[in-house]
């Protein structure tokens, strides 16, 4: 088989510049050719974020985080494409800052093993994965051994992986592989739900995203939530994790709300895309609960962490069905409370000492102190000045 792509292959390669879907691309052991005709065709730029091949094993460790008991097998597939799947999303809400979330963002990874210039023991073989805010889907080969020559091989990893990358983008034309009789394949097919998914359709009232990057819905000890929309995140968040770490002794992790008393639901994308800003630098929870109130009941014991705008809505009437008084009630009784940080407001550095508090309820608020933690910036303001 030819090294070069033939003019199916072409075709197909330009068909997917052409689809909204971009993405990161890991490949080992095989799948370079398919790097290649992505890259040697125009348009690449609107699919390929960034294209890596960690040849060495301990290259490959350091991709996925982690050492693997079998580099080629669906497992390591699929954790190769989870990992491209957030680098493509953290690349997508660099350059887009003002709009993360509404592009269609893919990771796409391959783990091979084939001819090469010695004899080998085992099978030869090829297993991928494609990761998409949907979730992951997987395909295999195993190639008769002694049959084909490397390149003859590496040609049929490629389109596989092309066939298995365009139908995730939502194209429907498939590339032959040439397999023979004794050859076997696996086409694509769907392994795993987004985990997030869960939380969206309401099947969940929350999941922790842990420090690692696994998912889960235990939560050790009390914690100190950052509660924002992260869109985009900035300085000022990530600065507020540690000061809140370090006032109150808990774990400090980001809380993303799917639900906003003012605004729409968030999207499987926009709630990834927002996640993989901060994902394995802090924990991450994720719930339904659009208030405080509905917050603390979810989760007792919480040190709500947040800045002088939030606050002024927490005591607003208006973001509640009853009182402000009888929120706070539950707050209170949920064993949890807030550390407010101040803002700059028209020259003036506000703090919960300009808080409406009603009387009684002012040992719920603890003051960020200013030489800890001042960050004059926003989000509104980030996707204003660098999303043009």
């Amino acid at each position: 088989m030819p090294a070069q792509p033939d003019q199916m292959t072409r075709d197909l390669v330009l068909a997917l510049h052409e689809t909204s879907a971009q993405g990161a691309f890991v490949v080992t052991g095989a799948g370079s050719r398919f790097i290649s005709w992505l890259l040697g065709e125009p348009g690449s730029s609107a699919t390929v974020l960034d294209a890596q091949i960690p040849y060495a094993e301990h290259a490959l460790n350091e991709y996925v985080g982690r050492p693997a008991e079998q580099h080629v097998s669906e497992a390591e597939a699929i954790a190769m494409a989870e990992e491209a799947y957030w680098r493509a999303l953290r690349l997508d809400a660099l350059a887009h800052p003002g709009s993360i979330g509404e592009r269609q963002i893919i990771g796409v990874a391959c783990t091979a093993t084939i001819a090469t210039n010695r004899l080998k023991r085992g099978e030869h073989r090829t297993h991928m994965a494609v990761r998409s805010s949907a979730g992951t889907s997987t395909s295999a080969a195993w190639l008769e051994k002694g049959v084909r020559d490397r390149s003859d091989e590496e040609e049929i990893v490629s389109r596989a992986l092309l066939n298995a990358t365009a139908k995730t983008a939502g194209l429907e034309v498939e590339l032959d592989l040439g397999l023979g009789v004794n050859d076997r394949y696996e086409p694509p097919h769907d392994v795993a739900d987004n985990p997030l998914m869960k939380v969206i359709n309401g099947d969940a009232s929350y999941l922790l995203i842990a420090g690692e990057g696994s998912v889960t819905t235990e939560i050790a000890g009390s914690i100190a939530a950052v509660a924002g929309s992260f869109n985009p995140i900035h300085e000022g968040h990530r600065d507020l994790v540690q000061v809140a770490a370090r006032i109150t002794g808990k774990t400090a992790v980001f809380e993303i709300s799917v639900t906003n008393v003012d605004k729409p639901q968030l999207s499987a994308s926009q709630l990834d895309a927002r996640i993989a800003q901060v994902r394995r630098q802090s924990p991450i929870l994720i719930t339904r609960a659009p208030t405080f109130e509905e917050k603390a009941r979810l989760v007792p014991g919480t040190t709500f962490v947040i800045g002088y705008d939030t606050a002024t809505r927490v005591v607003d009437d208006y973001y509640y069905a009853g009182t402000v008084e009888a929120s706070l009630d539950v707050i209170r009784e949920s064993d949890c409370n807030f550390l407010t940080a101040g803002r700059l407001d028209d020259g003036i550095f506000r703090s919960i000492d300009d808080l409406k508090i009603p009387p009684g309820y002012e040992s719920l608020f603890t003051a960020i102190p200013e030489n800890m933690f001042r960050f004059d910036g926003s989000s509104t303001e980030l996707r204003a000045g660098r999303s043009t």
